[in-house]
């Protein structure tokens, strides 16, 4: 992991076995996919899939922060991952 992270994806997908976060070092271009905030509806015996959008400040620059989860966020989960993106900041050393 570099210093170079521009946006943070947090993974909670219990089927695909798919917990935490991770991040991209490169500058998106006209070619990166970024999800728009809407609910997938499941197909094929998955679940619906929530795409929710949040935004950290941290070290004086905003970091976009990509939440795919199977269940909606609500506020204290919302609290949960904003503190686990200042954690996966400071292991990357940013």
């Amino acid at each position: 992991m570099t210093k170079n992270i521009k946006f943070i994806t947090f993974y909670d997908l219990e089927k695909e076995n798919k917990h935490g976060f991770s991040s991209k070092a490169y500058p998106p271009t006209e070619r990166t996919l970024v999800l728009r905030e809407q609910i997938i509806p499941g197909a094929f015996g998955y679940p619906d899939m929530y795409i929710r959008h949040m935004k950290l400040r941290y070290d004086n620059r905003d970091y976009p922060i990509i939440c795919m989860t199977d269940y909606e966020l609500d506020e204290v989960k919302r609290l949960e991952i904003l503190a686990g993106a200042v954690n996966f900041l400071g292991e990357a050393g940013v």
